[in-house]
Parts: C-alpha cells; sequence; structure tokens
C-alpha cells in the first residue's frame, strides 16, 4: 500500500510499466453481470420514452436520461448493476402512465392528432440517420398541405395523397417492372457520409400511398408545417435502431477513458486471451453494428455492383486510423484494419448470397470452419504464444480473427435485412369496410410484431448454441474470435435490439411531444466518426494531462462527466453538417 501511495511520485518510465500492469491480466466477468449492467442502457431509455408524451426534448434532457446513466453504470455503480437498474425502472414506473398511454392509442385510432406546433417556437427536427455507406440519391418530392387550423387531420393527408405517387421499396430479389420508375424507390433516403442508415422508405410512420401519416403528424418538420415541398423518405426513420446505434458509441467513448482510472473495474476491461467483459462484446457490437447499417448496400444488383470501389474508398478513413498506434491485433495490426476490411469482404460474398446463401447461413459456415481450424490445428496456440515471425507472425492475432469477425458482420447484415423487410410497408390490399390508412395501421402492427417474434427466436438460437459451447468446454476468446465470442456477440446484440423495439413499441405514444429517438442521441449518430476521432484525442489529452491511475473516485467521475459533457456539446454543435474525414 505504501508503495501504492509513493507511486505518483516516480518517474515517467515507471508510471508507464505501473500502468501496463494496471491493465494487463483482465479475466473478465460473467456473461451474466455484464447483460445486468448493459441492462442499463435499455432502463435509461425507458425513463426518455416515458416522457416523450409530456415535454419537449431538449440535450440537456437528452444527456441526463439517456447518457449520464450510462456513465454512472460502468463506473459507480459498476458493482451494483441490479440495484442501479431497480432505481432506473422505479422512475420509470413514476413516470409512465399507462392508462393515459392507452388513452392516447384509442384517440390516435379513432383519427384524432396533435395539432401542429407553432413553427417559430419549435426547434425539434428529426434529424438523418449518419454515416451511410451509399451515394447521395436525388429523392423524390411531394407537397403536405397544412391545415388551416393547424391541425392535420388523416382525411386531409389522404386525400393529398391521391396526387402523388406511390412508393414501392426495392427489396432484395423484388423483379423489377417495366414503366414503374416514378413509383417505386431503391434507396430509403439519401444516403451520405461513411455508413449505410437503415431509413427504409415505407416506414412504420408512413401510412397508405406514400404518405406520412404517422410521423408527420405526430413530430412535423419545419417544412411540413410550413407546407412546402419535403422528401417523402427524410422522416421514414427507425428510432429504436437509431437509439441502438447512439447507446453503443456512448458506450465506446466512455469506456476508452474511463478505463484510465480506478473507479472503471478492471473486470469491464478487454481480456487477452479468454474471457468475457463488457468491452469485449463492445469490440464485436462495434461489427455487428457495422453489418447492420451495412445492409441497404446489398438490395440489388447494381448496388452491389459497385460496392467493392466503394468499400474500398469508404474504407481509407478508417485505415488512416489504424495507422495511429499499436494494439493487441499485432504489431502492425490494428482493429480499425479490422473494420476497413469486412465491408469488402461481404462485397466479395455477395455472389453467393445472389445464388440465395442467406448471409446467417454463410455466417454460421464461417464461424464453424474457423472454430474447426482452431481446435484441430496448431493455429490456436500458435496465436497464443509469444512467436512472432515475419510479417505474418508480427500480426497473427489480427489476421487470425479476421474469419470470426467477418460472420459477426454477416450476422448484423442478417439481421439488417430482416429489420429492412419488416419495416417496408409495400403495397396494401383493399379490404372492404376499412380505409387504406386502418389497412396500414394494421400492416404496422403486424409487421413490428413479426420483427420483434423474429429478434426473439434468433436470441433465443444464439443463447442456446452459447449455452451448449460453454458446456461443451469452449470458452469465449475476442482475441481470436472463435465460435462461442461470435455466438456471444449475436445474442447480446439481438437481445438489446429486441429490448428497444420493445420499449419503443410498448412505452411511445402513438403522437409524442418529442420524437422516440432523443435529437442529441441522432446528432452522435449523424456524426458518429468525428466524434470517434475527438474521443481519443480528448482521451490522450486527460492522460497526458493527469496520472489517471492515481486518481481519487470524485476526481475521475469530474473528469468522466466533463468529457462526456464535452463530447455532448460537440454532437449537438455539429448537429447541422455531416463532417466529412
Amino acid at each position: 500500500m505504501a508503495s501504492f501511495k509513493q507511486a505518483p511520485l516516480a518517474s515517467a518510465g515507471q508510471y508507464k510499466a505501473a500502468k501496463e500492469a494496471f491493465h494487463a491480466n483482465n479475466v473478465g466477468s460473467s456473461i451474466m453481470n455484464i447483460n445486468v449492467l448493459s441492462l442499463t442502457a435499455l432502463t435509461a431509455y425507458a425513463i426518455y420514452a416515458a416522457t416523450t408524451g409530456k415535454r419537449r426534448s431538449s440535450p440537456i434532457f437528452d444527456s441526463a436520461t439517456t447518457v449520464l446513466p450510462l456513465l454512472l453504470g460502468v463506473t459507480l455503480f459498476a458493482t451494483q448493476p441490479s440495484t442501479f437498474n431497480a432505481v432506473l425502472i422505479c422512475i420509470f414506473g413514476l413516470l409512465f402512465n399507462p392508462t393515459q398511454r392507452a388513452l392516447q392509442e384509442k384517440r390516435y385510432a379513432a383519427g384524432f392528432t396533435r395539432p401542429s406546433t407553432d413553427p417559430a417556437k419549435s426547434k425539434g427536427k428529426w434529424l438523418e440517420e449518419s454515416d451511410s455507406d451509399e451515394e447521395p440519391s436525388q429523392p423524390a418530392t411531394t407537397s403536405v398541405p397544412a391545415s388551416r387550423t393547424g391541425v392535420t387531420l388523416p382525411s386531409e393527408v389522404i386525400s393529398a395523397s391521391s396526387t402523388a405517387t406511390s412508393p414501392d421499396l426495392s427489396v432484395e430479389g423484388s423483379p423489377d417492372r417495366k414503366g414503374s420508375s416514378r413509383r417505386r424507390r431503391r434507396s430509403a433516403s439519401p444516403a451520405v457520409d461513411g455508413h449505410t442508415a437503415i431509413d427504409v422508405m415505407e416506414t412504420p410512420e408512413m401510412l397508405a400511398n406514400g404518405t406520412m401519416l404517422r410521423q408527420q403528424q405526430a413530430y412535423p418538420s419545419p417544412l411540413q408545417r410550413k407546407g412546402e415541398k419535403t422528401s417523402t423518405g427524410s422522416s421514414g426513420r427507425l428510432p429504436f435502431l437509431s437509439v441502438y446505434r447512439a447507446h453503443m458509441m456512448i458506450m465506446t467513448i466512455h469506456c476508452i477513458l474511463a478505463v484510465d482510472f480506478p473507479i472503471f473495474p478492471r473486470w469491464l476491461g478487454k481480456c487477452e486471451d479468454f474471457g468475457t467483459s463488457l468491452m469485449d462484446v463492445g469490440v464485436g457490437s462495434f461489427v455487428f453494428s457495422l453489418g447492420i447499417i451495412s445492409t441497404r448496400n446489398y438490395t440489388s444488383e447494381r448496388q452491389s455492383g459497385n460496392s467493392i470501389l466503394r468499400s474500398a474508398r469508404k474504407a481509407l478513413p478508417i485505415l488512416a486510423l489504424g495507422m495511429e498506434h499499436v494494439s493487441e491485433y499485432g504489431v502492425h495490426w490494428n482493429f480499425f484494419f479490422t473494420l476497413a476490411i469486412l465491408p469488402f469482404m461481404g462485397a466479395l460474398l455477395w455472389p453467393l448470397r445472389r445464388r440465395g446463401l442467406d448471409w446467417t447461413i454463410l455466417g454460421a459456415l464461417i464461424t464453424a470452419w474457423h472454430q474447426f481450424f482452431l481446435s484441430f490445428s496448431p493455429l490456436q496456440a500458435y496465436v497464443l504464444s509469444p512467436i512472432r515471425q515475419g510479417l505474418l507472425g508480427a500480426n497473427k492475432e489480427g489476421l487470425a480473427s479476421l474469419p470470426g469477425y467477418l460472420a459477426i458482420y454477416l450476422l448484423g447484415l442478417a439481421t439488417g435485412q430482416h429489420i429492412l423487410r419488416a419495416t417496408a410497408l409495400g403495397r396494401l390490399e383493399k379490404v372492404s369496410g376499412k380505409s387504406s390508412a386502418e389497412q396500414a395501421e394494421e400492416r404496422y402492427r403486424k409487421r413490428r410484431t413479426e420483427l420483434a417474434l423474429e429478434l426473439f427466436g434468433y436470441a433465443v438460437a444464439w443463447w442456446a448454441m452459447l449455452a451448449v459451447c460453454r458446456v461443451g468446454g469452449m470458452g469465449v476468446s475476442r482475441r481470436l474470435a472463435n465460435l462461442p465470442y461470435v455466438l456471444w456477440v449475436a445474442a447480446f446484440n439481438s437481445t438489446f435490439l429486441l429490448g428497444y423495439l420493445i420499449i419503443e413499441t410498448l412505452v411511445v405514444p402513438p403522437h409524442p411531444v418529442s420524437p422516440p429517438c432523443p435529437p442529441l442521441l441522432e446528432a452522435i449518430n449523424k456524426n458518429s466518426l468525428p466524434l470517434f476521432l475527438a474521443a481519443n484525442l480528448l482521451t490522450g489529452v486527460v492522460n497526458i494531462s493527469m496520472r489517471t491511475m492515481y486518481a481519487k473516485w470524485y476526481t475521475s467521475l469530474g473528469v468522466l462527466v466533463a468529457y462526456s459533457g464535452c463530447l455532448c456539446g460537440l454532437a449537438w454543435m455539429w448537429r447541422r453538417w455531416r463532417l466529412r474525414i
């Protein structure tokens, strides 16, 4: 203990050695403990969702409800995650009124809508979901007239839609129809920057004949409130997916600095060879999310034909990040290299997908083949040994784990396709006695239920297979990206996607005052790569400015709160732009 107190006076070399020992030999924690700790993300979003019908959102409120709880969950309350989540659930119970929500649902079903707000006073706007891998397209525009009374009635919107075309989302495998170019759109929305945004044209927020009844009534944009022309796809968002992606980024930027402080438990850091920890599942979740948002690249032969060149071009900024420092993936290899290569490899596998081989099957075959070589060849022993001969040996961890991360990426693609198909409204069959809006509402509910059941089925399957692997004595290894690790990442992300979807469906009212996805989280999604770069720079500044390993808990928490607030402020400042890197 005496040496620990005197350690801050040690030389820089001694401090560096002590910090390496501080991060080394982490054995991780149980999967159940990690799941309970991660549950903070869902309970925090539930609190926000319970207030969407009661108040307008603000960046401070968004941060207090959806960002700060995640930071507290991995620091002060990391050793008591069940208690912390119980407190958050109690707060949610005080805020959520199921009777009032049921009444709102009945009013919405009966055709009542919330009066649109004053354009001069309303600051809310649906931000485009960020990081699209698609090139910008030119969406069609329609004019949505505003009611003179400020209330957009269903009859008015449906009447206005009679002059508009009926878009039909082109999902994979659907044939083109001659002369239907004005009636269908292949992409959901303009895509920009570096990754794909899944904002489908006929989303649940859109009703019959290409009309966005639910979204435009619930949270109209300034252009819609003024009755001006607006993109038909600009409001089609998947809030639960946006929250999922933003929360993953928030947890990442919190952990990369918090891991240097003693307030962050050691068992949450990365394990070296075998083990499970929060940061281990975070690495795989990054890859899984990348697969989800890349789904739209593979929805047509035309798009996928250029995906190899597009993937190579979009990978350049990520490759540049990988040049920054040496990591545990090898002497020269970095995890950013893996992220840059995966979309390129997915494009190479597209011909197999076109022949009917599902992404899930491809991912399962790759991880099974990878595990076979790890178990029945000297590969695993060689990767875990200190031997490093030649260029391949120097980067053996990154190369050996690449098939496993490719499998995770493909399973993410499969999940993204389920989301894409489940949220595409398509054409409606005429049913006597029911209006188009009623049919669309029923179709919306049915498909959301189907998506929830699909996610539930996949989650149960992945958890069951992981249990079989663990019973069989197979350890989880992020370093190898072996079969149990792939199953764990797929099960974890499928479960939490289902959780976000359930909260959005059951808690968010049908016509909320504030948007289902906090605008601050939308802002984080919009410039996630620049924000991640800023987080790395701030992490370096903090580590240069102070000896984080010896900081008191209150100093650590103060620095982390200031760091988190600074990054949220940057995201909010950048929300009107999409920064290109």
